[in-house]
């Protein structure tokens, strides 16, 4: 194995270990569809059902 095969796996070692690392963190600070009324009530406080009505802007009427 030459100097320039070295060079390269080393470099495509390298970028796959940050663009692990940059999934990861981005997996970590994004939250699942299925849980933003969950992450409503964490933020806010209080039960889901005023979370919820107070988040309904629609007129139901």
């Amino acid at each position: 194995m030459n100097k320039n095969q070295k060079i390269i796996r080393w470099v495509f070692v390298i970028f796959t270990t940050i663009v692990v690392i940059l999934a990861i963190d981005m997996a970590r600070n994004t939250t699942a569809p299925w849980n933003k009324k969950k992450q409503l009530v964490r933020a806010w406080g209080g039960d889901s059902t005023s979370t919820i009505e107070s988040t309904d802007t629609t007129n139901q009427k």
